[in-house]
């Protein structure tokens, strides 16, 4: 079993867990129409896998993040909500954020970290000195806007050239740390869906539009 499967499965184990004796069922894409356990209130679906960035705990490690929409249905959608939201939150490797997109129901997404060992190739001896370039590193700040120039709230922004993300306030506003760069690539992800934005930042406050 792969790690991000595996991490997918502890998460769907805790929550199966949480809302005993009713069950879960999981649309992770094996069957072209997952069966639904009798009366099963609560579904789940992987919907993103997406690159943070690189970093080095006892060795390499690709850091990814796993998102996953939680749905609840039927009469008991408020109670197991209550559940499901207090089983990830007893567990600090998980977050959680709005799902308004959900069809049937009420729901939430779950952003799973996932680590993967990575092999670097070792090269030739350096022979020369090694010359390294310093760059110092700024705060951008900025606000996400709709088609009609309304702040989109609690989107989560990824700025490409430093892995920090951050999640705008209830105007849309954000602050991020990110390069000197002038031109900046951000993931940004409302509702649900991620979108890749490029941005000039020689100005600021940036704006950022989900169109």
């Amino acid at each position: 079993m792969g790690v991000v499967r595996a991490s997918l499965t502890e998460l769907v184990k805790l929550l199966n867990d949480a809302i005993t004796p009713d069950e879960i069922m999981l649309d992770d894409g094996s069957r072209d129409e997952p069966e639904e356990p009798p009366g099963s209130p609560v579904s789940l679906k992987p919907t993103a896998l997406t690159r943070v960035g690189r970093s080095r705990r006892d060795g390499p490690v690709l850091d990814l993040e796993l998102t996953v929409t939680v749905e609840c249905r039927g009469p008991r959608q408020l109670d197991n909500l209550e559940k499901l939201l207090l089983a990830v939150e007893r567990h600090s490797q998980y977050t959680t954020a709005p799902a308004e997109a959900v069809p049937t129901g009420l729901g939430f997404l779950v952003r799973i970290p996932v680590s993967l060992r990575v092999d670097e190739q070792s090269g030739p001896p350096v022979l020369q000195p090694m010359i390294t370039k310093t760059v110092i590193g700024r705060t951008i700040s900025g606000r996400l806007l709709d088609s009609h120039n309304n702040g989109i709230p609690h989107a989560r922004i990824r700025v490409h050239s430093s892995a920090n993300a951050v999640v705008s306030d209830d105007s849309g506003g954000f602050e991020v740390l990110a390069s000197a760069d002038e031109l900046q690539h951000f993931a940004v992800l409302v509702r649900g869906t991620e979108r890749q934005v490029t941005a000039a930042t020689s100005t600021l406050p940036v704006t950022i539009r989900w169109e």
